[in-house]
């Protein structure tokens, strides 16, 4: 297999362990009616530098999850899952990761007909 960047990798892996949670996962916000609750793999920067072996990244990663609003006990049981499936991700084809939480953020979402859960999660994931 062609060697990936290691932003493109932990994204790969990522929409690959995340749906093994039993919750719809998706690469964007999507826009057709969709079941709750769901996760976006979001937003993501990356700083790094290249070694004579491979790249050293850094990459932050937002992940979002999104529930109705009666589903707190569903928000937090998913919350964490995901949490501790970030944590174990610590082998992609290509590189060793060190993932941690860097911030967990629970908003209240009125911005559709349903009121909504929004955790905001985002992680450190540093290949080595």
């Amino acid at each position: 297999m062609e060697l990936m960047n290691p932003q493109a990798e932990i994204t790969h892996a990522l929409l690959d362990v995340l749906p093994r949670l039993n919750i719809d996962t998706y690469f964007y916000l999507p826009q057709d009616e969709v079941n709750y609750p769901f996760v976006v793999v979001g937003e993501q920067t990356a700083n790094g530098m290249n070694t004579k072996e491979r790249p050293i990244v850094t990459v932050q990663q937002v992940i979002h999850l999104w529930a109705l609003a009666e589903d707190l006990e569903t928000v937090q049981s998913k919350t964490k899952l995901i949490e501790a499936t970030i944590h174990n991700l610590q082998q992609t084809e290509n590189f060793k990761w060190q993932n941690h939480l860097v911030d967990s953020v629970l908003l209240m979402d009125d911005t559709t007909k349903d009121q909504l859960w929004h955790q905001v999660l985002t992680f450190t994931c540093q290949s080595n």
